[in-house]
């Protein structure tokens, strides 16, 4: 009875490859719709052993549009005063690589590479998160993805939900302090318990990469090349002019 919540956590981890007029709810169907494309494609490259993955994918984003369903009443108050919660977490799924034509097979094997260590990871900014260390998040997490060899072409939605977290981490500050400016009640509990979710993903995360790993030594893309880049550090104040 642990999988739908683990996938839920998961999932609100995954969403966040939106941008200020694509927040969490859209998102999720936006990406429905792509790795719904991209499944078949994978599928056809190798010869349907990539379906499991992508089912996985789909499956937990269609459950977490049950969790965007419930969380949006939390926001909306925040959201119409001009305060984009769960808004500016995000990078646009259009934003994704392509699927490439050819395939490019990386240089080492998946044995090869540094191991991530799920439990050490989730403790660590379990730790910083106690004492709302945001900052302290955040620069854990950078210095954990500049590891280009280990987060390059394996463990890529590990990367992905660490650089979620980051820029969440990042984040949070400058909405808990806006909030304070216009008097409203602060949503720093919502959020920490956004961040603890998203901790709490990187295990199922981890399950996803090693499941993948096989395929990658091929040169197949799938989640590696699923997910767009998301620059953890941004400048407030300009992206809440775009909102």
């Amino acid at each position: 009875m642990r999988t739908l919540p683990f996938i839920l956590a998961f999932l609100v981890l995954l969403a966040q490859e939106s941008m200020a007029m694509e927040c969490f709810k859209e998102h999720l169907d936006a990406a429905i719709s792509s790795n719904r494309n991209r499944r078949e494609i994978y599928s056809d490259h190798t010869n349907t052993k990539s379906k499991k993955i992508s089912n996985s994918l789909i499956f937990a984003e269609k459950i977490s549009l049950i969790y965007a369903k419930l969380l949006n009443p939390s926001l909306e108050k925040y959201r119409r005063a001009g305060i984009p919660i769960l808004c500016l977490d995000f990078i646009e799924m259009s934003k994704a690589p392509n699927i490439p034509s050819e395939f490019s097979i990386p240089n080492y094997k998946y044995q090869d590479i540094d191991s991530v260590d799920i439990k050490g990871l989730r403790s660590e900014i379990s730790k910083r998160l106690k004492t709302e260390d945001y900052l302290g998040i955040v620069e854990f997490i950078e210095e954990e993805v500049s590891n280009k060899k280990k987060y390059s072409q394996y463990n890529c939605m590990v990367r992905h939900v660490l650089e979620s977290l980051g820029r969440s981490a990042f984040l949070t500050p400058y909405y808990i302090e806006h909030a304070s400016n216009l008097g409203l009640k602060s949503p720093k509990k919502l959020l920490n318990k956004y961040l603890r979710r998203n901790i709490f993903a990187l295990k199922y995360s981890h399950s996803l990469d090693k499941k993948a790993a096989s395929l990658q030594e091929e040169g197949i893309s799938i989640l590696c090349g699923d997910v767009p880049h998301i620059p953890i550090r941004l400048d407030y104040e300009m992206e809440l002019s775009k909102y």
